[in-house]
């Protein structure tokens, strides 16, 4: 379902003089996984750069959503890592400050992976406090210049360039003026202002995959959960982290979610688990009513979770909640739609592209839009990669995409959605507006080759 951008609710027009508030080479709107790889790479190419960042820290749905562990930067059977250069950097960084546990050292189906096989080899357990460290650290280091407390607003055209970001801040409305700009918003709110083609969700009808609210849960008797879960495999075998549990507990009418299972991860500090387990349905995460309503539903939801989980499952009996994310998490928005668009079969038949900058190897991963479950599908190759293509979004010059909202279909983005890739993709796209500005040509007429030169030269895996 192709859109544009219309409204047809009643408006006020009303003239603004914004100040202009810095001009650079490259500006990065949205501090999350992308924007902290996109940032420091253009700022480590030569370009002057700025990173606009809604909240008080960088990280984005990895710090503010909670969302973890990083999912695998490995191939599926684990012997070769895709995703390096700066999302390394960043593990390395969170790895020296005790918060982190590297992903070489993960094995599938422990309690890292929440006892799951398939994709989950060689996650990246870390601890928020730590990431957002890190990637401070990074981008700063770097050379980039960092705005925080800063929200996008508009974008200002000048035929099918952006001249001008509208941005706002506790000074009021201001205007940044960049040669290139990367969004890296997770919705593609700057790609859409400016006049680029998306598709919402599924293809077919426009439906996302469900928000969750991840939290925090401490006092956990780590021994006695992987006990059960090992008893557990020997009747079982395939069957999810207490799903016998939630089963029984739906057919007495105990179990109220519209999930089948539970998905915990530990974390790095013995006796606490991250949670990723409340579903909210039917949300358009551009919608703030929408995102209104998952908030309220998902805290709810989040309380009579650790309830369920104190009164039900072995080794949780005591467990204590600890924290709740900031906003939920949101698996699905818009995809841009770039010179080429990403889809299942690509990431299932693991294609390869003249112009890859990016390799990946999770399955799709489809949470239901419809129902409780979803789908996980492994692909049949050790990998994937991401076309350059994919970053280059329809109708605007100066502009690339990064991180959720590239150029993919609902099944593609099913798995290039998640963090790594988040981090390669981040990492392509501030290399290439640095690039293109010093060969002085758009991002789109940049030479490929010089840009994988530069990206295997900076670490990245081709």
């Amino acid at each position: 379902m192709t859109k544009s951008m219309s409204d047809t609710r009643e408006t006020v027009s009303h003239t603004w003089n914004i100040q202009l508030r810095a001009s650079v080479d490259v500006a990065v709107i949205g501090g999350g996984s992308a924007g902290v790889a996109a940032a420091t790479s253009a700022a480590r190419n030569g370009a002057s750069t700025i990173l606009v960042e809604r909240y008080g820290f960088l990280g984005g749905t990895s710090t503010a959503g909670m969302v973890g562990p990083f999912m695998t930067s490995y191939t599926a059977d684990g012997k070769r890592q895709l995703v390096a250069g700066v999302f390394q950097e960043v593990i390395d960084r969170m790895v020296a400050m005790g918060g982190a546990v590297d992903p070489s050292t993960t094995e599938p189906g422990t309690a890292w992976s929440s006892f799951i096989k398939l994709g989950h080899a060689n996650v990246t357990p870390f601890h928020v406090e730590s990431l957002k460290m890190a990637a401070l650290e990074m981008v700063c280091d770097s050379g980039a210049q960092i705005r925080f407390h800063t929200s996008f607003v508009d974008v200002v055209m000048q035929g099918e360039r952006i001249t001008d970001i509208v941005i706002l801040d506790k000074a009021g409305l201001g205007l940044l003026r960049p040669k290139v700009v990367i969004d890296t918003s997770g919705d593609g709110d700057i790609a859409v202002k400016a006049g680029a083609p998306f598709e919402l969700g599924r293809r077919e009808d426009g439906r996302m995959m469900p928000v969750t609210l991840f939290l925090s849960i401490g006092n956990v008797d780590d021994e006695k959960v992987a006990d059960w879960m090992r008893e557990h495999e020997v009747l079982h075998p395939g069957e999810r982290l207490f799903e016998c549990i939630v089963k029984q507990a739906t057919a007495r009418g105990e179990w109220t979610l519209e999930r089948e299972f539970l998905n915990l991860y530990r974390e790095p500090t013995p006796g606490q688990w991250r949670i990723n387990t409340t579903r909210v349905q039917n949300i358009d995460g551009t919608n703030p009513d929408d995102l209104s309503r998952a908030e309220i539903e998902s805290r709810r939801q989040a309380w009579d979770l650790v309830r369920f989980l104190r009164s039900h499952c072995p080794g949780l009996e005591d467990a204590q909640l600890l924290a709740t994310a900031s906003q939920v998490g949101v698996r699905e928005t818009r995809h841009i739609l770039g010179d080429y668009v990403l889809n299942g079969q690509d990431v299932l038949e693991g294609r390869r592209f003249d112009d890859g900058i990016a390799q990946c190897s999770y399955p799709i991963d489809i949470h239901d839009p419809d129902g409780p479950r979803g789908r996980l599908e492994g692909i049949r190759s050790d990998h994937y990669e991401v076309p350059y293509r994919c970053l280059v979004p329809r109708q605007v010059d100066n502009l690339l995409v990064a991180g959720r909202p590239i150029s993919a279909d609902h099944e593609g983005a099913a798995s290039a959605r998640v963090i790594p890739p988040c981090y390669a993709t981040g990492q392509a796209a501030g290399t290439a507006a640095a690039l293109s500005l010093k060969q002085d040509v758009t991002p789109r007429q940049l030479d490929v080759e010089l840009l994988r030169m530069t990206l295997r030269n900076q670490g990245a895996v081709l």
